[in-house]
């Protein structure tokens, strides 16, 4: 049995036309011959009514991680009947799963659950009457029925963990652009699909902002071998191929979150590794701000701080990689990011 894994993000299963657009695909694969299992992330993103990020507002924090979990499942789960509706209105022999018949097991970290083992066997026995298995993404269930979450981008990791348990031809990851790109093109207007890329320079472009693929999601594909596609939903083009091989990248990155202190009379080391040193000023996440700003009192430290920074990361990924990273001001990321990849890529 040839199965192939596709996984839609929730602005590919947002409404009517998103998810034309993605049984397109599908289509494509059934009729290749291949048996498909569709994972899908709830709906659209915050703000619209069935996002993982809407429900979270629903509640306070007075409610366990447990049921907290519950809650957020309901984007999912929804989000796959509604897919799986769709895509029978189209003619396809189709049928969705609840949490427990996706297989992926996973330990009672809520909220960060780690997978333990996958079960496939509900899967391939449903593949003896359906062609297409829509799966609700992000999810898991203990091994006592509870049902988990895999943290941010579990979606990505559900695909994954399912490709490799299933040993799938391919785990294609679809997303609104046309794969791994050499800059974010929603921001740099010549940005280029690259053909392929290794395991390991897409790991060091996600852990530093690239948004195609979570982090955990390639670390996972890494190490299980998946036959790993990173695609658009919106073109016929063919993606980006990541490969278990050596391959020269050019790349600029950006991680957003930053905020930018200037040190005031500064007469001894600072021992604070939450503090990054750049030029005349250190940098530090927004959310060390807290404990960045105690050692800074601690220590009697006067500082100026400004909000709203940007990492930014040019990448040469050859045999030896070269990282040139800095920061700037989030209003002139657009800017600066055209600049460098007009002149460096």
């Amino acid at each position: 049995m040839d199965i192939v894994v596709m996984k839609f993000g929730g602005t590919s299963v947002r409404d009517q036309a998103t998810r034309f657009q993605a049984f397109k695909h599908i289509r494509r694969e059934v009729s290749a011959g291949y048996k498909v299992v569709v994972v899908v992330s709830a709906m659209g993103r915050s703000g619209e009514p069935y996002a993982t990020d809407t429900l979270k507002e629903l509640v306070t924090y007075h409610v366990s991680k447990r049921e907290n979990d519950r809650l957020l499942s309901c984007g999912e789960i929804i989000s796959s009947i509604v897919m799986s509706d769709f895509l029978q209105q189209q003619g396809l022999n189709v049928t969705s799963l609840a949490p427990d018949e996706v297989g992926i097991k996973t330990d009672n970290n809520y909220s960060n659950a780690n997978i333990i083992t996958i079960e496939t066997s509900k899967i391939v026995s449903l593949f003896n009457e359906y062609d297409v298995l829509v799966a609700p993404g992000f999810l898991g269930t203990t091994l006592e029925g509870h049902i988990t979450t895999l943290g941010r981008g579990g979606s990505d990791t559900s695909a994954v963990a399912l490709g490799g348990a299933l040993k799938a031809s391919y785990v294609d990851i679809y997303s609104d652009v046309e794969g791994v790109m050499t800059a974010d093109p929603k921001l740099v207007k010549n940005a280029r699909v690259l053909e392929k890329i290794s395991y390991d320079n897409l790991i060091a472009l996600a852990a530093r902002g690239a948004k195609v693929i979570h982090l955990k999601a390639v670390e996972l594909a890494k190490k299980n071998h998946v036959n790993l596609r990173l695609r658009s939903t919106t073109a016929d083009h063919i993606g980006t191929y990541v490969v278990d091989e050596e391959v020269n990248t050019l790349s600029l990155t950006y991680k957003s979150g930053y905020t930018r202190y200037e040190i005031l009379g500064l007469n001894c080391p600072i021992n604070c590794e939450l503090l990054i040193k750049q030029g005349a000023y250190w940098y530090a996440q927004v959310h060390d701000e807290e404990a960045v700003e105690h050692y800074l009192k601690e220590n009697e430290l006067e500082f100026i701080k400004s909000e709203n920074y940007v990492r930014v990361s040019w990448m040469n990924q050859q045999r030896t990689p070269v990282e040139l990273t800095f920061y700037v001001d989030a209003l002139k990321l657009e800017d600066t990011l055209n600049f460098l990849h007009y002149n460096l890529i």
